[in-house]
Parts: structure tokens; sequence; C-alpha cells
């Protein structure tokens, strides 16, 4: 069979067995926390779901990416490392995933499945003394692990097959079983310690195969030895036949050269019928030979499934006891639960009775304390009542005074800014200072004879500036607000280099913004 193909058949469960074990991992990665003090999370479990479905989906650079992110995060998670040791071997990088694997057992020495996954990439390449070597070890940490022991006397029976390279020799179309040795998919932990009695005749059948093995190679080398000596006999004949032909090259006769060549003949005849009944013979023993190593591997793994139906039965005979056990177990804590219900429901009727009779007596003496503490404290409300009345007159008077008073107060600084504005709007006139004074006049400003507010100021600014000099006064003014509008009532005389006028007045402000600006202007008192 062609390495290639032995390789496939080594692993050949690997993809079979993605589908199979991919919906433990959440389980695993837990289980692997619990054993090595990992911590398990919920978004560890979901990134592990993740790279499983890659996985099954085929996609092993995109599980390989994926792990290796998350494996930095977390460097000592066994499961990830275990996980990333199997992408690596479905991607045929088997010396990585060796590394991973013996990396794991350095890590973590108690874990049965690093050392079962080395020997199946060993046995791969064919290397079967270190992938028996790796099977000890797991069995080391735990002689009952079923499918160790089966991966063992597969390799067992390879390393005995190698007695058939002979017999393939001389019999081209024998048929040579390859080892299948399983390449465990899911990291469970060395749970049993080894310990199990319903597994422990699992030695007794790996100490069988060994000796099954060991007696396969021993008649091989017997066979090696036989061939050994055939050949040299065939040697000998040969240099014989060599010898004699020399003789007979020397004769002096031709009669003696064509006896002696008749005899050779002969010889060989003889020498070659002998040859072909010794090949015949020995092709013979050695195809009964490879018979007998087929039939101990039979037996062997006969010997092997009855063992594994017998644990099996061992185990469900276990677990059902165990069941049985915890059945009974769940019977009685339910029935003491039931006793300690009864017993705390008698308690709490007694205590809730004592309770009853201990309020009763307490509510009469509440009730009595009640209706005493209740006329006191009417009459100390009563009395509290005309107090505080007493006391919001008096702070209602207080709040009002303050009241008037600050409306008051912002009356008069509202009435003092309003004649301050007066007064600015005269000296602006008076200084011909046309920009300050139209900035007295709000926007709004009632021109006369509707007028727009641009011609307005244009002729108010001509008739000024036309003054060689102005002078405003103003005296006797009255302010009266009533919310943003102020009228005020003034005496006003005006006196230019043309013009001289004492006359009443009435401007109206309006407050816009900070401001009290001219809203109206009109001759009169």
């Amino acid at each position: 069979m062609a390495p290639e193909s032995q390789e496939e058949t080594s692993i050949h469960g690997l993809r079979g067995l993605i589908s199979k074990t991919a919906h433990k991992t959440a389980v695993l990665s837990s289980l692997v926390a619990a054993l090595f003090g990992v911590p398990a999370t919920l978004a560890h479990a979901s990134e592990m779901s993740d790279i499983n479905k890659l996985m099954r989906a085929g996609q092993y650079a995109e599980a390989l990416t994926k792990t290796d992110a998350v494996l930095a995060k977390h460097p000592r998670d066994a499961q990830l490392r275990f996980t990333k040791g199997l992408i690596l071997a479905e991607q045929n990088r088997s010396a990585e995933a060796i590394a991973v694997f013996t990396k794991l057992t350095e890590d973590f020495p108690d874990l049965p499945e690093p050392y079962n996954n080395l020997a199946v990439l060993y046995a791969a390449d064919g290397q079967y003394d270190k992938a028996r070597a790796a099977l000890d070890m797991a069995m080391r940490t735990n002689p009952t692990y079923a499918t160790a022991l089966e991966n063992l006397g597969d390799v067992y029976a390879k390393l005995a097959s190698q007695a058939y390279d002979k017999a393939l020799q001389i019999d081209p179309g024998a048929n040579v079983p390859q080892p299948k040795l399983t390449l465990l998919r899911s990291l469970n932990g060395n749970t049993t310690g080894g310990t199990v009695p319903r597994l422990a005749s699992a030695a007794a059948a790996q100490r069988d195969a060994k000796a099954k093995a060991e007696a396969a190679a021993a008649e091989q080398q017997e066979r090696n030895r036989a061939l050994a000596a055939e050949k040299l006999a065939q040697q000998a004949a040969a240099d014989k036949a060599e010898a004699e032909k020399t003789a007979i090259s020397k004769a002096t006769s031709e009669k003696e050269k064509a006896a002696a060549d008749k005899a050779a003949a002969e010889k060989a005849a003889a020498d070659k019928a002998a040859a072909d009944k010794a090949a015949t013979e020995k092709a013979a023993a050695d195809r009964a030979a490879a018979e007998r190593a087929k039939a101990e591997k039979a037996r062997a793994e006969q010997l092997a499934a009855e063992q594994a139906r017998a644990q099996k039965a061992a185990a469900d005979k276990a677990a059902a006891e165990q069941k049985q056990k915890e059945l009974q177990a769940q019977k009685d804590k339910e029935h003491a639960d039931k006793l300690a219900r009864e017993q705390a429901a008698r308690a709490e009727k007694d205590k809730a009775a004592q309770a009853a009779a201990e309020k009763a007596q307490a509510d009469k003496l509440a009730a009595a304390e009640k209706a005493k503490a209740e006329k006191l404290a009417a009459a100390e409300k009563a009395k509290a009542e005309k107090l505080a009345a007493a006391e919001k007159a008096k702070a209602d008077k207080a709040r009002a005074d303050k009241e008037k008073a600050k409306a008051e107060a912002s009356a008069e600084q509202d009435k003092a800014t309003v004649l301050a504005a007066l007064n600015g709007w005269a000296k602006a006139w008076s200084d011909k200072d046309v920009r300050s004074y139209l900035g007295h006049y709000a926007s709004d400003f009632d021109t006369p004879r509707g007028a727009s507010r641009k011609e307005w100021a244009e002729e108010r600014r001509a008739r000024i500036e036309d003054k060689g000099r102005i002078s405003v006064k103003v005296s006797n003014a009255t302010v009266s607000i009533n919310g943003n509008i102020a009228t005020v009532r003034y005496r006003q005389i005006y006196n230019s280099d043309r013009l001289t006028v004492d006359s009443r007045k009435t401007l109206i402000f309006v407050k816009q913004g900070n401001r009290w600006l001219i809203k109206q202007e009109r001759s009169g008192g």
C-alpha cells in the first residue's frame, strides 16, 4: 500500500468524528476548566462553538486562525491547544501537530488523549516504536483506557505484520491488513484515574496482544535464519557447478568433455529440481506462517471485542446500580424533607397561635395608648396650628412688604433710567451728535406724517447739522411707568442760532432689552 494510503487509513475516522463530537465542545471546555483551573466563560464557549463550525465546514485555515487568536488570550487552555493539534492533523501538517500534542503531554502529563493522538500520527508516519511508546504512556495515565488499549493492539499487530514482508515478496496478492488507529477528537481527561474495577482485564488483554506479537516476530526470525541457510547451500552448489565446469573445459578429449557436459547438465537439472522444491516448500511455509499470524490477530481482535462487550456490560450494570442508589437516596431525601416540612408546619402553627394571642393583647394596649395619644395630639395640633397661622400671617406680611419695597425700588430705578435716557437724548441733540441722537429712538418709532424711518432720519440729520449751535434743556419732568412703557411729560427749552422755543412735550419710551427708547414724540403736556 502507498504511504499516502496508509496515512489515510491511519486517521480514517478524522472527518467522521467531527460531526459526532463537535456538539460536546462547551461541555469539554467546562470539564478542562474544572480539571486544570482554567476559567470557562460563556464567551469562551461561544468561540469554541465557532471554531468547531468552521472545522465541520472544512474551513481549517479559518479555524486555525481563530484558534490562534483565542489562544493568544488563553495560552494555557488545554482544550484549545488540543483542537489546534486536530486542525493541523487535518491539514496534513503532521510535524506541527506532533509538536502541539507533545507540548500538551509535557504541560498536562495526566491526560491520556494527547499521548493517543501522538501514537496515531507516529503510526501514520510508519514510526511504530514511537507509537507504541506513546500508547504505553497513555496506558500509564489510565491503565483502563479502552481507546488507547485498542490502538495499542493495532500497533502490536502492525509490528507483527512486518513479518509479512517476505510473504508479500513471494505472494504479492497476500492481503496484509493495515493499522486502523483512532484519532481522538475530544479531551475528556483521566477521570477514572485507572481504578475502575470493571476494566481491570484490559491490562491482561494488552499483555496477550504483546505476547502474540513477540511470538510472531520470533517465528519470522526463524524463517529468516532458514532462508539464510538455504542461500548458503545454493551458493555452495553454484560454486561446485562452476568448478566442475572449469574442470570439464580443461578435458583433452571431446568424449570426456561430452560426458562431463552430460553429467553437469544432469546435476544442474537435479539441483534446479531441488531448488524448486525447496522454494515451493519455503513459500508454503511462509504462507502458512502468514495465515497463522492472521489467525492470531483475528483471535486477538475477537478477544478485545469480547472484553469490550464485557466491560460495557459491567459499566452498564454499575451505572444501573448507581442510578438505583441515586433513586433510593432521592426517595430517602424526599421522605426526610417531608417530615421536616411537617414538623416545621406544626412549629409554625404553634408559633402563629402564640403570636396571635400576643398580638391581641398588644392591640388592646395599643388601642388605649392610641386613644390617649390621639387626644394629646389633637390638643397639640390645635395649638400648633394656631401658632403656625400667626407665624404664616406674620411671614405673609413681611413677604408682601418686601415685594412692595422691591417693586417701589425697581420702579424708582426704572424712572431714574428713563430720566437718564431723556437727558442723554437732549445732550446728544445739543451736541449735534446725530448718531447718538438717532440711537435714542426705537426701531419701531412712530415717524410723523407716515414717513419711512430712513426719510425721517435723513430729515432730522439735515435739520440738526444745518444749525450753527443747538441747546436743548429739559425740566419739570414727570415719569409714569406701566410695564415696559414709560410716559414722560416735561418742559423743553430749545435754543439755536435761528430759533428759541419754550414748550411742553410728551415722550413715550418703550423698554427694549436693557434700554429705554423713544417710541412716540408729541407736543403738549
